[in-house]
């Protein structure tokens, strides 16, 4: 099984939105004894201005980030955790992905405000590019907006996981790591395939609709034929096959469910595959409310 993370690095800012991420990364580490490396990347660059020695601010920002980062409160669930504080300097995104890759890291948790435009803002910055660049998977966790006031108690990391596929091998890949979660956290697994209906070319209705039909009759079939056997037990239940906007749709589609992860696959970092991560995995990253997973290819 492939679920095993054994190092993982989370870059923080000191915010309560890194706290989403660094609690997240600790309550893994807990189950599968995980290192876990917090990293904060101090990019004096930004503060630089004429007149001010640039030696000397770049001193000064990473004493400081040094001091908080020992100051920094872990969750519970680190207790036992070997977890190791690094201050780098330079690019925030390069210097997260290059850190992952040397150091070896089999998973990056890293964390945004949410969904809607703040996310997408904050995306745009260093989350979007760590997701495009890195090498290994990405952990992208969520910062509910406002107070819940009845918060439901987690008695699992995770309880409900969704699985989006386009039956690429990348999907596959990511089906891997959906199933291996689910086993390990005793969760629930949904599968979902989306139809973009824009990309049928006919505008006759009744030629849409066998189209459609036909297109949803094959995903079924497709889905039924790489999931396990044991989940092929309750497909009728965990299996579906919806039309429309991918991106929307399963985001969607996990909110509808009470789903906690996403876990889906990416093709990489540049020209078409850039294309793919941006069309429809960028897209549920920035919409969906829950954590997703982004599995590489």
């Amino acid at each position: 099984m492939q679920s095993k993370f054994s190092h993982i690095v989370v870059p923080t800012d000191f915010s309560d939105t890194s706290e989403t991420a660094i609690q997240a990364a600790c309550d893994l580490g807990a189950y599968y004894r995980s290192s876990i490396d917090l990293v904060n990347v101090v990019d004096s660059t930004v503060y630089a201005y004429a007149g001010y020695p640039f030696a000397s601010l770049s001193q000064e920002l990473s004493d400081s980030a040094t001091d908080a980062l020992k100051k920094l409160k872990l969750p519970a669930s680190a207790k036992g955790l070997n977890v190791g504080r690094y201050v780098l300097s330079g690019t925030p995104a390069r210097e997260i992905t290059d850190y992952a890759k040397r150091s070896k890291a089999d998973l990056i948790a890293i964390g945004t405000h949410g969904h809607g435009a703040v996310a997408r803002f904050l995306l745009g910055s260093v989350a979007d590019k760590v997701l495009h660049e890195a090498k290994c998977p990405v952990l992208v966790t969520k910062r509910s907006k406002g107070v819940i006031k009845h918060p439901k108690k987690k008695t699992k990391l995770f309880q409900r996981i969704l699985f989006p596929t386009d039956f690429s091998d990348t999907a596959r890949k990511a089906l891997a790591r959906a199933v291996a979660l689910t086993e390990d956290f005793d969760a629930e697994l949904y599968v979902l395939h989306v139809v973009d209906d824009t990309l049928i070319s006919t505008h006759v209705q009744k030629e849409r609709e066998l189209v459609l039909k036909e297109l949803r009759t094959h995903a079924l079939e497709q889905m039924k034929s790489e999931l396990p056997a044991e989940l092929l037990q309750n497909f009728g239940t965990i299996g579906a096959v919806k039309r429309g906007e991918p991106g929307k749709q399963v985001a969607a589609y996990a909110e509808t469910h009470d789903c906690d992860l996403i876990v889906m696959g990416s093709h990489g970092r540049t020209g078409v595959s850039r294309a793919l991560l941006g069309s429809v995995a960028d897209k549920v990253v920035r919409m969906a409310k829950c954590a997703v997973l982004i599995e590489r290819a």
